[in-house]
């Protein structure tokens, strides 16, 4: 505005300010107004909206995360950036200087200007909280953790810790011949309950399981210690370790030693315990050797694995000790104070150590520099020295490792517990490290391996899921999971799935393994359609699992005689030449010559020329028979046997958005797109003559005819 503006609106400004407004009734009536508004704004959000509220106040409820309301969210991650010692500073010290200042700034802001372009610091420092303010709210909002769910860890080990711990500790010396299942069902010994009427018969089979089953650390300190460290056999190829157990001195490197013969020594299930414990992961390895003395198999925990690994490096003391002062009677503890000391002067003292303090250590006798000390500690409890600091003792890599198998074992689907289940379950077909072999029901079928990096690595954990739940009938594999009338409920299957998957960083089988059979008096028509087909297909058009045999003819005789005698490394192609003879492979080659190459029409899928306006049941239900209904079929997940079926089921649904061959998932899985899992089918990608036909049949609005 001009001068003259201005004067006028100073002049009209004064003449209203002496005539005045009176407080009373003026002014207490406007806010009586604005207030009397809010009022009914609140009212019709409460009766419209409504005020959340959450469950009463549970003490016992460890699940509950509790936070603060939105308006004092901006505090709530303000503490984040001042742990441990530091948390009196953003509690008390930084909103102490905000109030201060505030209280005082009439005082400190003696300015007569009050336009927020003349007064530059204050508004810079009132934006600069604000904008604190309002990053810190959205971090908060972003950033705030699910309720936290209490982990039960290993199901198994937690099985023990409820039910036999309290009165056995962390392990238990069982008598050779002894029943333990009739024992745990029907109780029998002083003391201890008949379990069947709270345990289930599967659950008791878990729990003998677990408690015969001897350590694979113990195993080896026991019978490979004196010569080896565990660091030099972990890297070694599984097999040969394998044939080195089985072997005992008959294995050529301990020619010549004085070592037991553990091919005799070791029963079948100790050999599987200590080979698993050589060929494990690293972390699953670090936590047998430096954990499970204390721990057992698995750890119920529930936190973060930044705690996790904080707790791991520090030790010390994360773990309080009640005071057993008024439980136990002063005799007690003056036994378990002497024990602790000197443990030979109080041959009484294990059962008494064993009942009440093997549950937190284990074996493990916790040090004391005398009995007056010991005796303070067990009478007044507290925080005390529980865990030695493993971050002076491990590496980084190995710290990253031990809180990753913790962290996976709380889930649920350890890999240690999908060990036990693999080889109750599975090793009778597939052998210990998935090395295949001989079908035992019918010898003259080959059962390719399943420890080799192409099959692990081509095989994503729902497709093993699948394999494992619905079996493969076409291939003499029976259904394990209960939904499919077998015996194993999904957490079991995918702690199988974990087991295997823990193959894929080291895999067992490296080279065709070496097989013992008969040679084998059949036809090499015999031999195709026992043998090969079953991984070939018929006429060797090939499966999800072996590649075709019918368009070989860059290759030579010779070369493909020596891959049916030596069979191809890190594949599920095995060696036969120790069944097969030279004329049998011979006659197997020459039959292998007179399959149709893929250009015939009797293995073709897609008709020539392409179709142009293609549909569900004329064009891609062929293609979905011939690559994915082995495994996406009608037994959960997605299923491709159905048109209904596949715009309507899986996990990711929809799976084909129509018209939209871009975003729909399958068209994603089949190009290598998706960021859900890997490319469909896993064997590899489609020819692009197919993939074509579907994209197609997508962008057209995916008819069904």
């Amino acid at each position: 505005m001009n001068e003259k503006e201005k004067q006028e609106y100073l002049d009209k400004y004064h003449e209203e300010k002496e005539k005045g407004v009176p407080f009373y009734p003026n002014i207490i009536f406007k806010d009586v107004v604005v207030a009397f508004i809010i009022f009914l704004i609140l009212v019709g959000l409460a009766y419209l909206v409504g005020a959340p509220l959450e469950a009463r106040a549970n003490p016992a409820d460890t699940t509950y995360t509790p936070r603060p309301e939105w308006y004092f969210l901006f505090l709530f991650q303000l503490l984040k950036y001042f742990p441990g010692k530091l948390e009196v500073v953003g509690v008390v010290l930084i909103p102490l200087i905000v109030i201060l200042v505030l209280f005082f700034l009439p005082l400190l802001d003696r300015s007569t200007r009050r336009h927020f372009r003349d007064r530059p610091i204050v508004t810079g420092v009132t934006l600069l909280m604000v904008v604190g303010i309002v990053t810190l709210t959205i971090l908060a909002v972003r950033e705030a953790p699910p309720p936290v769910q209490a982990s039960q860890g290993d199901p198994v080990a937690l099985l023990y810790t409820q039910n036999c711990a309290p009165c056995h500790g962390a392990s238990i010396t069982v008598p050779p011949g002894t029943n333990l299942h009739t024992l745990i069902a029907q109780g029998s010994h002083a003391g201890m309950p008949a379990w069947n009427g709270d345990l289930s018969t599967n659950q008791i089979d878990e729990l003998a399981g677990f408690v015969l089953s001897p350590g694979g650390s113990q195993l080896f300190n026991t019978n490979c210690g004196s010569c080896h460290k565990v660091d030099d056999l972990v890297g070694g190829n599984p097999l040969d370790l394998k044939n080195s157990i089985d072997q005992g001195t008959s294995f050529s490197p301990h020619a010549g030693l004085s070592t037991a013969d553990w091919s005799t020594n070791l029963t079948s299930e100790e050999k599987t315990t200590l080979l698993n414990f050589l060929i494990a992961p690293d972390g699953q390895r670090l936590f047998t050797i430096y954990c499970s003395s204390c721990h057992g198999q698995s750890v119920s925990y529930s936190g973060d694995e930044a705690q996790l690994r904080q707790t791991i490096v520090q030790g010390g003391q994360h773990v309080t000790m009640p005071a057993w002062q008024g439980t136990l009677t002063p005799t007690q503890i003056d036994t378990l104070a002497n024990f602790v000391v000197d443990p030979p002067s109080e041959p009484a003292a294990p059962d008494l150590f064993r009942q009440y303090c093997s549950q937190c250590h284990g074996s493990q006798i916790p040090p004391a520099a005398s009995v007056d000390e010991a005796r303070q500690i067990i009478s007044t409890g507290g925080a005390h020295q529980t865990m030695p600091v493993w971050g002076n003792v491990l590496t980084q890599a190995q710290i990253d490792a031990l809180v990753s198998y913790v962290v996976n074992s709380a889930q649920g689907t350890s890999v240690q517990r999908g060990q036990t289940l693999f080889e109750q379950n599975c090793a009778v077909c597939h052998g210990d490290l998935g090395e295949g072999g001989p079908n035992p029901s019918q010898p003259t079928q080959i059962i390719p391996p399943i420890g080799t990096a192409n099959f692990v690595g081509t095989h994503d954990d729902t497709t093993l899921f699948q394999i494992i739940s619905q079996g493969q009938p076409d291939k003499g594999m029976s259904p394990f999971g209960s939904a499919n009338g077998g015996s194993l409920d999904d957490d079991q299957i995918n702690s199988i799935v974990a087991y295997l998957r823990s193959w894929q960083a080291n895999p067992p089988v490296t080279t065709p393994p070496q097989f013992t059979l008969p040679t084998l008096s059949m036809t090499a028509s015999e031999i195709y359609t026992k043998i090969c087909a079953q991984c070939h297909g018929e006429n060797g058009v090939g499966t999800s699992v072996g590649p075709p045999l019918n368009g070989l003819s860059d290759d030579t005789d010779q070369e493909i005689s020596a891959v049916i005698s030596q069979g191809i490394s890190n594949t599920d192609m095995l060696a036969f030449g120790s069944i097969l003879t030279d004329q049998q492979m011979s006659d197997l080659v020459a039959l292998i010559r007179t399959f149709p190459p893929p250009s015939s029409p009797q293995t073709t899928l897609t008709p020539q020329p392409a179709p142009t306006n293609p549909t569900f049941t004329a064009d891609v239900l062929p293609i979905f028979q011939q690559y994915c209904k082995m495994c996406h079929g009608n037994q959960g997940g997605w299923d491709s046997t159905r048109y209904q079926a596949v715009m309507t089921t899986g996990d990711h649904g929809p799976v084909v958005i129509p018209g939209d061959s871009t975003n729909s998932l399958l068209a994603q899985k089949l190009q290598g797109t998706s960021k859900i899992g890997g490319i469909m089918p896993p064997t590899g990608e489609l020819p692009d003559d197919i993939i074509k036909i579907i994209l197609d049949w997508i962008a057209a609005d995916a008819p069904e005819k």
